[in-house]
Protein backbone atom coordinates (compact mmCIF):
# COMPACT_ATOMS: atom_id res chain seq x y z
CA UNK A 1 0.00 0.00 0.00
CA UNK A 2 2.98 2.16 1.30
CA UNK A 3 5.68 4.00 -1.31
CA UNK A 4 8.57 1.58 -0.73
CA UNK A 5 10.25 4.32 -2.47
CA UNK A 6 10.70 8.28 -2.56
CA UNK A 7 11.93 10.58 -5.44
CA UNK A 8 14.50 13.25 -3.51
CA UNK A 9 12.37 15.82 -4.66
CA UNK A 10 10.07 14.74 -1.89
CA UNK A 11 12.25 15.56 0.66
CA UNK A 12 11.08 18.96 1.42
CA UNK A 13 7.50 17.47 1.70
CA UNK A 14 8.78 14.44 4.33
CA UNK A 15 11.44 13.54 6.22
CA UNK A 16 12.12 10.23 5.77
CA UNK A 17 13.87 10.04 8.88
CA UNK A 18 10.68 9.91 11.13
CA UNK A 19 9.97 6.46 9.40
CA UNK A 20 9.84 4.61 12.90
CA UNK A 21 7.63 6.94 14.33
CA UNK A 22 5.79 7.12 11.65
CA UNK A 23 4.94 3.15 10.84
CA UNK A 24 3.50 3.56 15.04
CA UNK A 25 1.36 6.43 14.43
CA UNK A 26 0.02 4.69 11.63
CA UNK A 27 -0.65 1.51 13.67
CA UNK A 28 -2.14 3.53 16.15
CA UNK A 29 -4.63 4.88 14.06
CA UNK A 30 -5.43 1.16 12.52
CA UNK A 31 -5.84 0.00 16.40
CA UNK A 32 -7.95 2.33 16.92
CA UNK A 33 -10.61 2.17 13.91
CA UNK A 34 -10.35 -1.49 14.20
CA UNK A 35 -11.99 -1.54 18.17
CA UNK A 36 -14.52 0.60 16.91
CA UNK A 37 -15.64 -1.36 14.45
CA UNK A 38 -15.94 -4.81 16.81
CA UNK A 39 -16.89 -2.90 19.26
CA UNK A 40 -20.21 -2.35 16.66
CA UNK A 41 -20.01 -6.30 15.57
CA UNK A 42 -20.76 -6.94 19.03
CA UNK A 43 -22.49 -4.91 20.41
CA UNK A 44 -26.04 -5.89 19.34
CA UNK A 45 -28.53 -3.33 20.95
CA UNK A 46 -26.53 -0.10 21.32
CA UNK A 47 -29.54 2.22 21.96
CA UNK A 48 -29.62 6.30 20.82
CA UNK A 49 -26.68 6.89 24.27
CA UNK A 50 -24.71 4.23 23.22
CA UNK A 51 -24.22 5.14 19.81
CA UNK A 52 -23.78 8.40 20.66
CA UNK A 53 -21.09 7.96 23.23
CA UNK A 54 -19.05 5.21 21.10
CA UNK A 55 -19.13 7.94 17.83
CA UNK A 56 -18.32 10.42 19.99
CA UNK A 57 -15.13 8.46 21.48
CA UNK A 58 -14.03 7.02 18.24
CA UNK A 59 -13.98 10.15 16.06
CA UNK A 60 -12.05 11.83 19.04
CA UNK A 61 -9.22 9.22 18.98
CA UNK A 62 -9.40 9.17 15.46
CA UNK A 63 -8.88 12.35 15.76
CA UNK A 64 -5.92 12.57 17.23
CA UNK A 65 -4.20 9.97 15.87
CA UNK A 66 -4.65 11.04 12.41
CA UNK A 67 -2.83 14.37 13.90
CA UNK A 68 -0.09 12.33 15.16
CA UNK A 69 0.49 10.70 11.82
CA UNK A 70 0.31 14.33 10.28
CA UNK A 71 2.88 15.36 12.53
CA UNK A 72 5.13 12.29 11.56
CA UNK A 73 5.13 13.14 8.37
CA UNK A 74 6.89 16.79 8.66
CA UNK A 75 4.85 18.44 6.29
CA UNK A 76 6.16 22.16 6.33
CA UNK A 77 3.92 24.70 7.45
CA UNK A 78 2.49 25.89 4.33
CA UNK A 79 1.95 22.83 2.37
CA UNK A 80 -1.83 22.72 1.67
CA UNK A 81 -1.93 18.87 2.29
CA UNK A 82 -1.10 19.42 6.48
CA UNK A 83 -3.91 22.23 6.45
CA UNK A 84 -6.23 20.04 4.85
CA UNK A 85 -5.75 17.03 7.24
CA UNK A 86 -5.33 18.91 10.04
CA UNK A 87 -8.29 20.64 9.64
CA UNK A 88 -10.28 17.80 8.83
CA UNK A 89 -8.83 16.06 12.18
CA UNK A 90 -10.44 19.43 14.43
CA UNK A 91 -13.86 18.69 12.80
CA UNK A 92 -13.93 15.20 13.42
CA UNK A 93 -12.89 16.01 17.15
CA UNK A 94 -15.09 18.98 17.58
CA UNK A 95 -17.85 16.36 15.83
CA UNK A 96 -17.25 14.03 18.10
CA UNK A 97 -17.78 15.98 21.02
CA UNK A 98 -21.19 17.46 19.49
CA UNK A 99 -22.49 13.68 18.79
CA UNK A 100 -21.59 12.67 22.34
CA UNK A 101 -23.41 15.08 24.44
CA UNK A 102 -26.29 15.19 21.70
CA UNK A 103 -27.42 12.14 22.57
CA UNK A 104 -29.56 12.11 19.15
CA UNK A 105 -29.51 9.83 16.53
CA UNK A 106 -30.04 12.20 13.94
CA UNK A 107 -26.86 14.26 15.33
CA UNK A 108 -24.73 11.18 14.85
CA UNK A 109 -26.31 10.13 11.35
CA UNK A 110 -26.07 14.01 9.67
CA UNK A 111 -23.09 15.48 11.86
CA UNK A 112 -21.33 11.92 11.82
CA UNK A 113 -21.42 11.72 8.04
CA UNK A 114 -20.19 15.02 7.30
CA UNK A 115 -17.21 14.83 9.55
CA UNK A 116 -16.26 11.14 8.56
CA UNK A 117 -16.86 12.80 4.51
CA UNK A 118 -14.91 15.60 4.87
CA UNK A 119 -11.92 13.63 6.61
CA UNK A 120 -12.41 11.09 3.61
CA UNK A 121 -12.59 14.51 1.03
CA UNK A 122 -9.03 15.68 2.77
CA UNK A 123 -7.32 12.31 2.29
CA UNK A 124 -8.46 12.19 -1.13
CA UNK A 125 -7.30 15.53 -1.50
CA UNK A 126 -3.80 14.83 -0.25
CA UNK A 127 -3.08 11.76 -1.82
CA UNK A 128 -3.92 13.14 -5.54
CA UNK A 129 -2.30 16.85 -4.67
CA UNK A 130 1.37 17.63 -5.91
CA UNK A 131 3.28 20.56 -4.54
CA UNK A 132 4.48 23.04 -6.90
CA UNK A 133 8.37 21.64 -7.96
CA UNK A 134 7.81 18.25 -6.88
CA UNK A 135 5.04 16.77 -9.98
CA UNK A 136 6.63 13.47 -9.47
CA UNK A 137 6.59 13.45 -5.53
CA UNK A 138 4.52 11.27 -3.52
CA UNK A 139 3.90 10.74 0.04
CA UNK A 140 4.77 7.67 2.07
CA UNK A 141 0.83 7.26 2.65
CA UNK A 142 -0.11 8.65 -0.84
CA UNK A 143 -1.96 5.19 -2.16
CA UNK A 144 -3.28 3.96 1.48
CA UNK A 145 -5.09 8.05 2.05
CA UNK A 146 -6.60 7.21 -1.63
CA UNK A 147 -8.13 4.14 -0.39
CA UNK A 148 -8.67 5.36 3.06
CA UNK A 149 -10.12 8.50 1.97
CA UNK A 150 -12.55 6.75 -0.52
CA UNK A 151 -14.06 4.41 2.52
CA UNK A 152 -14.44 7.18 4.51
CA UNK A 153 -16.21 9.25 2.41
CA UNK A 154 -18.23 6.32 1.25
CA UNK A 155 -19.09 6.08 4.82
CA UNK A 156 -19.78 9.33 5.70
CA UNK A 157 -22.18 9.77 2.61
CA UNK A 158 -24.46 6.68 3.17
CA UNK A 159 -24.49 7.15 7.23
CA UNK A 160 -27.21 10.35 7.05
CA UNK A 161 -29.36 7.78 4.54
CA UNK A 162 -29.38 5.10 7.78
CA UNK A 163 -30.74 7.86 10.41
CA UNK A 164 -34.33 6.59 10.70
CA UNK A 165 -33.28 2.58 10.40
CA UNK A 166 -31.95 3.30 14.54
CA UNK A 167 -28.54 3.21 16.38
CA UNK A 168 -27.67 -0.56 15.31
CA UNK A 169 -28.07 0.06 11.77
CA UNK A 170 -25.62 3.51 11.77
CA UNK A 171 -23.67 1.53 14.15
CA UNK A 172 -23.22 -1.12 11.61
CA UNK A 173 -22.74 0.94 8.80
CA UNK A 174 -19.64 3.13 10.69
CA UNK A 175 -18.51 0.00 11.79
CA UNK A 176 -18.28 -1.53 8.64
CA UNK A 177 -15.50 1.50 6.95
CA UNK A 178 -13.91 0.99 10.03
CA UNK A 179 -13.18 -2.52 9.67
CA UNK A 180 -12.20 -2.14 5.90
CA UNK A 181 -10.32 1.32 6.89
CA UNK A 182 -8.38 -0.60 10.14
CA UNK A 183 -7.37 -3.38 8.03
CA UNK A 184 -5.86 -1.04 5.54
CA UNK A 185 -3.65 0.88 7.64
CA UNK A 186 -2.57 -2.21 9.75
CA UNK A 187 -1.25 -3.08 6.02
CA UNK A 188 0.28 0.33 5.47
CA UNK A 189 1.72 0.28 9.15
CA UNK A 190 3.32 -2.79 8.57
CA UNK A 191 5.08 -2.08 4.92
CA UNK A 192 6.25 1.45 6.50
CA UNK A 193 8.13 -0.76 9.36
CA UNK A 194 9.26 -3.43 6.40
CA UNK A 195 10.76 -0.65 4.85
CA UNK A 196 12.58 1.19 7.30
CA UNK A 197 14.17 -2.01 8.53
CA UNK A 198 14.77 -2.57 4.69
CA UNK A 199 16.47 0.98 4.57
CA UNK A 200 18.18 -0.17 7.51
CA UNK A 201 19.93 -2.88 6.09
CA UNK A 202 21.10 -1.12 3.13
Amino acid sequence: MSETALPQSAAANMSVANTPLLWRAVLLRALVTLAFGLTTVFWGAPGTLGLCLALGAYFLAAAAAQYLSVRTLSLTRNDARRLVLLGAAGLLAVSGVVVAISASTLVAAVLGGAALAVMGGAELFSALYRPAGTAHAKSALGNDWLISGVLGLGTGILLPFFAAAGPHALMGVAGGGALMTGALWVLSALTLRHDGYTAKGQ
